[in-house]
């Protein structure tokens, strides 16, 4: 049950002056790749009805990017509107850690207020469905002490852990209601977007009908305005391929693409890009299994590969029109008020792009960091469809967006807001409201950030999946191991700015990316003392001196599929040196301090090797870890610009 709305505000207020706000999410959808085929390009108006209704109707902003990657840490980004040095987090469970990693860092309650709870201050009704991944919010099975699952593998219910969920309310800390788990993560098929997207769809098109019903007999809680999210799992089951290559849940279709090309950067040797990406490129298919095995899967079935990916865009089509067809129909007939919708997606897929790099991270290429984000207005002041093509835009812009298109003001709210919240800080994003609705031209030298610290594969047990399905987790044989990148930098960051000739000349006006990779004694596997290097089985390798900065710089308009990297480029240097600082700038100016500030965890290592190690470690004493502290300070606040 949603809390009684605040700040003096009745269940029927603001119904008419408010409205009603859908956000639409798959994940991991790129946004088309600019290497697209017009056989592509005509598969998708055919077979994408949702996504064409959303072009029609709306307005896509066409270099809108994550804000973090990959899926845990993306998410928070969207729904805080902060960064995940401030919403603290960083890590994406899955291949290299369980929920309860020492490194994994939930969204805690009470710290960064999220969408929901800005909503709920303004006395909007606020219902969440589908994946979540945010906190770790699933319930517990008594009988196995696994997630309890709400559905079985054939996408029959479990009405009685259904309604476990909905009387637990997990996510009720985090302003939303109705969120019916588990989380939709992992390899079941009872997880599988194949099962739970049409499942999703179901209930939240009942939530829908059910609302507008009771709106039309006059219900005075119905009457309030609702912020509804539907969260989508696929074309995320791609990550699944390796397991689904002898037992493909997918069955021939109309909805079949037309065969996919690889991409043109798919033999790219990485040569001059950073170390980062050839390491991660290695130790990638460790995360599932033996690594010859996996890396033979992928090569051998490239061109299946390819053609699921667009195939699930088509399976998840059709619970997204359902969704749409229930809000734009009762606006049609009057028994549904004006409504904004929005549709995105949490991250990307490099799909063997840049030398045949898979799913989304030690990287902040487009392929996956650019997403679809359209708003579209419906019923009065409907929007008409059109495309923003020269503004970058940011997924942190979405929660100041949409405050905006609720009327609401951001600073009472924030006030209101710090009373429960420890890190209620400035937000970071642009409203976007005006350019929706045509009384501001697009702002074509907005910058935008992006920052990822996510190590998937780095984590307690060094178990992969095939030692998991073996039962070998709590001591994998060396071929079942995960092997972390090796003697490379883990974290990301990197702005996407249009520079124009009077800033630079070599500027041109275009839009360039500029990507830093860099080391971080914070973050190390010891914080500030130091990290785990290699982890080859029995002698893991250790470094206590941080790397030194690598860079990538692209021209989008010339190279928009950033083969060419001119960060050494001497005709480039102005380019380079202009984003450089203007890199720290924003840096600066969108992360701020927390409140209370937030310490990595020391990682527990799995083996006895590892175990004596660190306790070896200890000796090193409080002097280098001050020292190294100390060097992580001047890391993060350099940013490789100017302080």
């Amino acid at each position: 049950m949603d809390k009684p709305a605040r700040s003096g505000k009745t269940a029927g207020d603001d119904h008419r002056s408010r409205p009603d706000i859908v956000i639409i999410m798959t994940d991991q959808e790129r946004a088309p790749v600019p290497y697209e085929t017009e056989e592509l390009t005509a598969w998708r108006s055919e077979a994408l009805p949702a996504r064409r209704w959303f072009d029609d109707n709306g307005v896509s902003f066409g270099r809108h990017y994550t804000g973090s990657l990959a899926c845990v840490p993306s998410r928070p980004t969207l729904f805080t509107g902060q960064f995940p040095d401030l919403h603290g987090v960083t890590q994406t469970d899955g291949l290299g850690k369980r929920a309860d990693d020492s490194r994994m860092r939930w969204l805690p309650p009470g710290e960064v207020p999220t969408l929901g709870n800005w909503f709920r201050a303004l006395g909007y009704d606020t219902h969440y469905d589908g994946k979540w991944h945010i906190s770790h919010a699933d319930l517990v099975d008594p009988d196995g002490g696994r997630p309890l699952r709400t559905n079985d593998g054939e996408g029959r219910i479990l009405p009685e852990a259904v309604a476990a969920y909905l009387e637990a309310d997990p996510l009720g800390p985090y302003g939303f209601s109705g969120w019916v788990g588990p989380e939709p993560h992992g390899a079941g098929m009872a997880n599988s977007g194949l099962i739970r997207d049409p499942i999703i769809a179901d209930r939240v098109v009942a939530w829908l009908e059910d609302r507008y019903r009771r709106r039309s007999e006059g219900d005075p809680e119905a009457r309030r305005p609702f912020l509804l999210v539907a969260s989508f799992v696929n074309p995320h089951d791609i990550v699944l391929f390796p397991g689904w290559v002898r037992r493909d849940p997918v069955q021939p279709s109309p909805l079949d693409p037309p065969p996919v090309p690889p991409a043109p950067t798919a033999r790219e040797d990485l040569a001059a890009k950073p170390a980062a990406q050839a390491a991660y490129r290695a130790a990638y298919p460790t995360g599932y299994g033996t690594a010859g095995v996996i890396d033979h899967v992928y090569e051998a079935n490239a061109q299946r590969y390819r053609d699921l990916y667009y195939r699930l865009h088509a399976e998840v089509d059709g619970p997204i029109d359902r969704v749409r067809r229930a809000v734009t129909e009762s606006v049609d007939t009057g028994t549904a008020s004006s409504t904004v919708l929005v549709r995105t997606a949490d991250h990307g897929e490099l799909l063997g792009a840049h030398g045949g790099l898979h799913q989304k991270w030690f990287n902040l290429y487009d392929e996956a960091t650019r997403v679809p984000f359209t708003i579209a207005r419906v019923g009065p002041d409907a929007t008409a469809g059109r495309v923003v093509s020269d503004m970058p835009t940011s997924h942190v812009d979405l929660v100041p967006t949409l405050l905006a298109a609720a009327g609401a003001d951001i600073d009472i709210l924030a006030t209101e807001l710090a009373s429960e919240f420890s890190e209620v800080h400035p937000l970071p994003g642009r409203n976007l409201m005006p350019v929706v609705d045509g009384v501001e031209p697009p702002a074509s030298r907005r910058p935008v950030y992006l920052m990822t610290r996510d190590n998937i594969l780095e984590g307690d047990t060094a178990a992969s999946a095939m030692a998991r399905a073996a039962g070998l987790a709590d001591n994998p044989p060396g071929p079942m191991r995960i092997r972390v990148p090796a003697g490379v930098a883990a974290n990301f960051e990197a702005t996407v700015a249009r520079v124009e000739a009077d800033d630079v000349p070599r500027g041109a006006g275009h839009v360039w990316k500029l990507v830093r990779t860099f080391d971080d004694p914070d973050t190390w596997t010891e914080p500030g003392v130091r990290h785990l290097a290699a982890d080859e089985p029995g002698s893991p390798q250790y470094r206590t001196e941080p790397l030194g900065d690598e860079w990538e710089l692209y021209d989008l308009d010339d190279d928009p599929i950033e083969v060419e990297n001119l960060a050494s480029d001497p005709e480039a240097q102005p380019v380079f040196e202009h984003l450089r600082g203007l890199l720290a700038r924003l840096r600066r100016e969108s992360v701020p301090e927390r409140n209370r500030p937030w310490p990595y965890a020391v990682r527990r290592g799995s083996s006895p090797t590892e175990k004596r190690a660190r306790t070896v470690a200890r000796g090193l004493g409080a002097a280098a870890a001050s020292g190294l502290a100390r060097v992580s300070g001047r890391i993060r606040r350099s940013a490789g610009g100017s302080a």
